[in-house]
């Protein structure tokens, strides 16, 4: 009970505004959001989930506004280290499409990339991914082999590099901006094997959308090749080929 008192004394110390803060905080966390795990490697240890969790509240007890971006990786990191889970340092520009290597309890190291989305309306059984990289050479070619080309190439190494996508899912309820439901999903970078024998066709446009399959799937997901904003946008991903590592239900929409 070390930690009761210690966590005591700090709160003696606060100014009334700062016992008020501490406050909120403390009635988020008491009510955790109800969380189904499914079946995988970050499920392995229940405290993972547990832990973050309670980022989720936490984060919900100051703002309304979705667990997004920088802070979907921290509040990530920090569940792995709660749970004496190995890391690597902090992204750098070096290290291109991975934003982090986490050595789970069964011991295997995977190379991850980390996206959020909280569009209104997301899909249930499939996932959109706005931007998966820039591809500044998407604008300036103009023919479909040499666009095959790049884009095979470029897919090649992103799956050299990554493991797999972890995505966070923020589900709002209707009309309100709070998220009432969030969703943790892994997209193995494996979906993407099958641009190698998409024939040359499929790149034709100056904006193709060209289909992956992958397993038994004709159009596991498709790659957009967007030449507006120099991005690779990832569509209509089908959620069966992905891994559903747990769903959390926050506030009222927990009873």
């Amino acid at each position: 009970m070390a930690e009761v008192d210690a966590l005591k004394a700090k709160i003696d110390r606060l100014s009334p505004t700062g016992v008020r803060f501490v406050h909120r905080l403390v009635d988020a966390i008491g009510r955790p959001p109800q969380v189904s795990l499914g079946v995988s490697w970050l499920t392995i240890d229940p405290r993972w989930a547990e832990h973050f969790g309670f980022v989720l509240t936490a984060h919900h007890g100051t703002t309304t506004e979705p667990l997004t971006g920088r802070a979907f990786e921290i509040g990530f990191r920090d569940a792995c280290t709660e749970v004496g889970w190995q890391l690597s340092p902090s992204r750098s520009p070096t290290q291109r499409f991975v934003d982090l290597c986490v050595v789970a309890g069964d011991g295997r190291a995977r190379r991850l990339s980390l996206k959020t989305t909280s569009a209104g309306r997301l899909a249930p059984t499939t996932v959109h991914i706005s931007k998966l990289t820039e591809a500044a050479w998407i604008q300036d070619v103009r023919s479909p082999t040499p666009r095959q080309t790049r884009t095979v190439e470029l897919f090649r190494a992103y799956r050299a590099a990554v493991d797999a996508i972890v995505m966070l899912r923020a589900f709002r309820g209707h009309g309100a901006p709070l998220p009432v439901r969030y969703q943790l999903i892994e997209i193995p970078s494996e979906i993407f094997g099958g641009l190698d024998h998409v024939p040359r066709a499929a790149f034709e446009g100056e904006g193709p959308t060209i289909d992956c399959p992958f397993r038994d799937h004709p159009r596991a997901a498709r790659v957009y090749l967007d030449r507006s904003d120099a991005k690779i946008t990832v569509k209509d991903i089908q959620l069966s080929v992905c891994t559903v590592h747990a769903t959390w239900v926050l506030g009222e929409a927990a009873g």
